[in-house]
């Protein structure tokens, strides 16, 4: 039969939850018949989905559709956004106005109940309805926002996923509280909530928010101590298509950011969908998981052997609880944190995590070996790893007491770990690649990308017990500091952090190997320029444009923020980065060169006859290493007053 219908796009946050979906879609028929008076019988409601060309993901729609053969012209009306707003005005009208309000019932037959499937109406109720109507209308200001497209397969499911994501970690959190008599989950229905778990007698609380803006990142979930010493804890939700694929390569940026979250002394923790898909499947809190097929687990990182290595390491230290923490999938890791968040004993547990790579095919690269030559020889790997390669296991043979090894995990992500013997002190440091494109996206790269995530769940807590864990990409791993090392007497990788970034008192820095009149805060400060006047606003105007890409190449190469917008010249020719100090002078355009465009054809020429070297974002982007090496550091002094006006 062909018909009428109004397909409503629903957001992927609001089809985790039945009771919104199903809310939602009766408040929707009461609006109609508000709309257009009675009840119009030939008008029904279904649910819908269909595969989403660009993400692999399900779009889920709310179908609005006249059982008459060709329509009635009811539903036509509801094309124009203020007739279809003015249905939703209507629905939260009734729904406010009910005398089930005053009856402390959820709904009843005179509101969502009469359009209500009866299999779903007990899960069906007015404050579900009243919340998706408020956050699509506003309530103290005016939300509403629309925009036409030609069809939906035009909205993008980028925010969606990540909302999706943000969803279920809430519903699988849910789900394992309600299971256990230990934990309460108090939800406050102003965008957080509280949660209490008790170990032992001992109750620790802490209160729980969505998406923080920190200036920088934007993170999905904080929680925070209420009861003890003060902590937060950081969780970031990543998608693998807009984090680690071809097109979204968001992997030294996210590395970046995140660090300068845990200098601020926050733990970090970062967890993916198949990561909640395990913890749903191991905790029986899925509800469709059957029809999802489980990706591979790449945790426990290593064989049994080694993982039994790791427990005896750890049993020598006195703990024994290895199994039902480090080893286990991250929501359970970042649950057993909660539970217990003594820093120093998870920085035990991560040294005896390093020490299980000895049960790998690792190899041994320095054996005894002083400060000096475990640097050259590490110095020297990290470069092969910048080139998506290793080094020729030849071991250096010393007189000092450090041991530096190299292995792969499971997954094939190399790491690279040492031990003082003289301290029994580990470090270690996991590379992901980011730089050859034809890895990206790959299965592969995807199961070695969840790895490190993992990895840096734990290798974050080294710090508490005497080392260092280090989460590089490829992209950023030659230009990495090794001298901040605590086994090469450096101030340590966090502590180094702390004085760029953290707010608190910054550690004693370790003696520099070059001169230099810059202190690290001056240098921090013209960092963050990046992130302060120029990503701030790339990032939420065109997160994907070549532009944008390139400014996180730069800023994470530790290189001096432009001047964006750049005017040059009486006419102002417009270049969107602009380094006008040095040789070459630089100029970068976000659009290529148009010949046949006689503006973008004024403005290269302009820029070509004051001197710089002015290349489209893309082309710079396929010329990077060029680039990177005419660009002055971050820590170099602007040569004049003009030029820090300009920034």
């Amino acid at each position: 039969m062909e018909t009428e219908a109004l397909r409503i796009l629903l957001s992927a946050a609001t089809v985790l939850v039945e009771e919104k979906v199903h809310s939602f879609q009766a408040a929707l028929r009461l609006g109609v018949d508000g709309a257009f008076g009675g009840d119009p019988q030939h008008l029904a409601t279904t649910l819908a989905t269909m595969p989403d060309r660009d993400t692999a993901e399900t779009r889920h729609f709310l179908v609005l559709y006249d059982r008459l053969p060709h329509g009635t012209g009811y539903l036509d009306r509801l094309t124009d956004p203020a007739a279809f707003r003015q249905v939703l005005e209507g629905a939260r009208r009734l729904l406010v106005e009910c005398p089930c309000n005053e009856e402390g019932g959820p709904a009843c037959h005179r509101c969502l109940y009469l359009y209500a499937d009866e299999q779903y109406i007990e899960r069906v109720s007015r404050q579900a309805a009243l919340e998706i109507l408020d956050e699509l209308l506003g309530t103290d200001t005016d939300a509403w926002d629309t925009k036409k497209v030609g069809n939906t397969d035009q909205i993008g499911l980028d925010g969606q996923v990540e909302s999706d994501l943000e969803a279920r970690f809430l519903k699988a959190l849910r789900g394992w509280v309600g299971q256990r008599g230990d934990a309460v989950l108090e939800e406050s229905g102003d965008n957080s909530a509280y949660l209490r778990l008790d170990e032992v007698g001992t109750v620790h609380g802490w209160r729980l928010t969505a998406q923080r803006n920190e200036g920088y990142t934007r993170t999905d979930f904080t929680f925070e101590r209420v009861d003890g010493p003060k902590q937060k804890i950081t969780v970031y939700l990543d998608g693998h298509r807009f984090h680690a694929s071809r097109r979204h390569n968001r992997l030294a940026g996210d590395a970046d950011k995140r660090n300068r979250l845990r200098a601020e002394g926050r733990a970090v923790f970062q967890l993916t969908w198949d990561d909640l898909d395990a913890f749903e499947r191991q905790t029986n809190t899925a509800e469709s998981g059957a029809g999802r097929e489980a990706a591979e687990p790449v945790w426990p990182p290593y064989p049994r052997s080694a993982q039994d290595l790791a427990k005896q390491l750890y049993a020598d230290r006195g703990g024994d609880d290895l199994a039902a923490t480090a080893f286990t999938d991250p929501m359970t890791m970042l649950l057993a944190y909660l539970r217990s968040p003594d820093d120093a004993a998870w920085g035990r547990r991560a040294s005896a995590m390093v020490g299980g790579l000895l049960g790998t095919g690792q190899e041994i690269l320095v054996g005894n070996g002083t400060p000096d030559q475990t640097r050259q020889t590490l110095s020297g790997l990290l470069d092969a790893w910048g080139r998506t390669d290793g080094i020729d296991p030849a071991p250096v043979q010393g007189t000092g007491t450090l041991n530096l090894f190299q292995t792969c995990d499971q997954s094939g992500l190399p790491v690279a770990f040492l031990v003082d013997a003289a301290t029994g002190h580990w470090s270690a440091l996991a590379c992901l690649d980011d730089t050859a494109l034809d890895q990206l996206g790959t299965p592969e790269h995807k199961a070695r990308w969840r790895a490190w995530l993992q990895w840096s769940n734990i290798l974050q807590f080294l710090a508490h017990d005497g080392g260092d864990g280090i989460q590089l990409t490829t992209a950023t791993a030659a230009r990495f500091d090794i001298s901040v090392l605590k086994a090469f007497g450096g101030l340590g990788e966090l502590e180094s952090l702390v004085v760029r970034y953290g707010t608190g008192t910054p550690a004693p820095q370790p003696v520099p190997a070059e001169a230099s009149n810059e202190t690290p805060l001056e240098a921090a400060v013209r960092d963050l320029l990046w992130d302060q006047e120029i990503l701030e606003y790339l990032d939420e105007d065109e997160p994907d444009a070549p532009l944008t890409r390139l400014a996180h190449v730069l800023a994470d190469g530790g290189k001096k923020a432009p001047a964006y917008g750049y005017e040059l010249g009486e006419r102002g020719w417009l270049a969107d980065f602009v380094w006008d100090h040095g040789t070459p002078q630089i100029a970068v355009m976000a659009e290529p060169y148009d010949q046949g465009d006689e503006e973008s054809d004024k403005t290269w020429s302009a820029y070509r006859d004051a001197g710089f070297t002015i290349r489209s974002a893309d082309d710079w982007l396929a010329e990077l290493d060029a680039l990177l090496s005419v660009l002055p550091d971050a820590t170099a002094r602007p040569d004049s007053e003009e030029q820090s006006a300009a920034r």
